[in-house]
């Protein structure tokens, strides 16, 4: 039988490890020791249940030292080898023998080596409550400590000793952190809710103090406290309630969107987890800013974060709901403030009514869709006959004044969410809102007569012998406004073969080739259509022209023209063409 070894503790890796993969930064020193000194204080008051004065003191000495005490339970000598010697011990719970508080924030046995990132040693005086002696353990990063019995005040007043400090000594590069101001700011910003109160040097006050003028619970209150908490002035309050989260969510008073980290407070049992709102907040909610808290949710082992289990899904959804709740609340009895909502955070509240039906009926009378007639709300599309709608944002600008003229309407669903929901405005309510496809045009255009049309059969067998270069045939109606000349107009399949053209002129080697060859594998190519007005004055000065040369050059001219007005880029043989026939005109200019 072999032998049983013991892996071997690099304790410098180990240091790598949590300054550039475990802990985004050296703040979490403070974090660690807060947690502790509220976990020893929470255990003895288990302890001793009449014992109600729990404190933790911070003092900045003027030789780059930090002295952190609590007056917790402190530790045995037994414990200090298992919680301080021991890296990587799961969880207090599992050795202390004694049924843990709920409220307990303890689980990882690596925290205190964070302190090492700002300090080359760490010195901890420590007495328990159920130890006789004091000690005083010294860790050194190269993973040697000591550990020697502590010298200890003697008198009626020995019980004050009973408790844990830890001195640090500033590290080259970390001078940052031996500052007032410093410590101050990541007290306030990691340990704002703790139970325990936590006094810096002399100040009177707790640095985790908040101020009283925010109670009785109420919406001005809620705002005031936010307006304290994060420094802005918000547009509503939400009280958030659950089984698994409490706190406040508040509506930012600016539009944003989901690349932006709000910069919220998350806290487990008081203590702050993160500042990010990915792991619990749902996708839609970045118009938010969350102040939480939760008992019952487990933490990643950097403590930055939680693990996506069943707890947090529930977490997640329970709070979505409330915030829905909220806002159905407010259609009903603040219908002014849900407006001005909506008007700042539509993107946010549109991705929200995608996916959920109840959200898309609370708020789709106040939600603003771009239309031919200007911004309309989904309350004045519920009350339109017939209308149509279209996802390209050029081709609806073409078309826009098209159908103002016709005294018609057309929805541009090319924004965020509007193809969406603009077909399920139409389903939801019956309404005749439908796409446009290249049929339809040929409602908004109108035929002319057959004497008109004779007059143009040979302007437009002109224009179809050089437009057919192009994949483009013309075609003549009449159409308003007036002096709108041309409409070019492309199917999906023309406008997939310009994209793939396009990228062919624009690249080299093996993609170009490929291009080419999925443009030759082309069995039939889709034609465009070219548009003529009839009645428009260019048009009808047109159809007296008699000379095919001249026709020629106009007809790639108005195309080239109808081209980027409708927003396309022009390809090479197209800007050839223009030159070449510019040039024309101006040789004959000349002449």
């Amino acid at each position: 039988m072999g032998k049983n070894y013991h892996f071997q503790v690099n304790l410098s890796g180990m240091l790598d490890i949590l300054s550039n993969h475990l802990y985004k930064t050296a703040d979490v020193f403070l974090r660690e020791l807060l947690q502790n000194g509220v976990d020893a204080i929470t255990l003895r008051q288990k302890r001793e249940p009449e014992w109600k004065k729990g404190v933790i003191q911070i003092q900045l000495l003027p030789n780059k030292k930090i002295i952190f005490t609590d007056n917790g339970a402190g530790l045995t000598e037994k414990e200090i080898h298992h919680f301080l010697s021991v890296i990587g011990q799961s969880s207090k719970r599992n050795f202390l023998e004694e049924q843990l508080p709920e409220d307990y924030i303890g689980r990882f046995g690596i925290g205190l080596l964070s302190c090492f990132m700002i300090s080359d040693s760490i010195i901890i005086h420590t007495k328990s409550t159920n130890d006789e002696n004091a000690y005083e353990w010294i860790g050194l990063p190269d993973g040697t400590y000591t550990l020697k019995i502590k010298e200890e005040k003697k008198g009626k007043n020995a019980s004050t000793l009973i408790g844990t400090s830890v001195i640090l000594t500033c590290k080259h590069g970390c001078e940052s952190y031996f500052q007032e101001e410093t410590i101050k700011e990541l007290v306030q910003y990691y340990g704002l809710l703790l139970p325990i109160p936590i006094y810096l040097n002399d100040y009177e006050k707790p640095l985790n103090h908040i101020p009283e003028n925010f109670t009785p619970i109420c919406r001005a209150n809620l705002l005031s406290f936010g307006s304290w908490l994060f420094d802005e002035e918000f547009l509503d309050a939400i009280p958030i309630k659950t089984k698994h989260l409490s706190g406040i969510a508040y509506v930012l008073p600016y539009a944003t969107d989901s690349t932006v980290k709000n910069g919220h407070r998350i806290y487990l049992k008081n203590m702050l987890l993160t500042d990010q709102g990915m792991p619990l907040l749902p996708e839609w909610a970045f118009f938010l800013r969350c102040f939480l808290n939760t008992s019952s949710l487990r933490p990643t082992a950097s403590r930055e974060s939680f693990y996506e289990n069943k707890d947090l899904k529930l977490a997640r959804q329970e709070l979505a709901d409330t915030i829905k709740q909220h806002f159905k609340e407010l259609s009903k009895e603040r219908p002014q403030v849900l407006q001005n909502i909506v008007s700042i955070h539509f993107q946010a509240i549109k991705a929200m009514s995608v996916w959920d039906d109840e959200i898309f009926r609370l708020f789709i009378d106040y939600l603003p869709f771009v239309t031919s007639e200007g911004e309309m709300t989904g309350s004045a599309l519920k009350h339109i006959d017939t209308a149509f709608y279209l996802y390209d944002i050029p081709r609806f600008h073409q078309l826009k004044p098209i159908f103002i003229a016709q005294n018609s309407l057309l929805i541009c669903t090319g924004y965020n969410y509007d193809s969406e929901l603009i077909p399920k405005l139409a389903t939801m309510f019956g309404l005749s809102i439908t796409p446009l496809h290249g049929e339809d045009i040929e409602e908004v255009l109108k035929t002319i007569s057959f004497e008109e049309r004779q007059k143009a059969v040979t302007i437009l067998q002109v224009m179809n012998k050089y437009l057919e270069k192009f994949d483009c045939r013309a075609d003549i109606r009449y159409f308003y406004p007036i002096d709108l000349p041309t409409l070019y107009y492309m199917s999906d399949d023309v406008r997939f073969l310009r994209q793939i053209q396009s990228a062919k002129e624009s690249s080299k080697g093996v993609f170009s080739d490929t291009l080419g060859f999925l443009l030759s594998e082309t069995e039939k190519k889709p034609l465009s259509i070219l548009y003529l007005n009839y009645h428009n004055p260019l048009i009808q000065k047109l159809l007296s022209i008699k000379e095919k040369k001249t026709l020629k050059s106009a007809a790639i001219i108005l195309y080239i023209q109808a081209l980027t007005t409708s927003g396309q880029a022009l390809h090479h043989k197209e800007l050839k063409a223009l030159n070449k026939e510019l040039m024309y005109l101006l040789d004959f200019h000349k002449e």
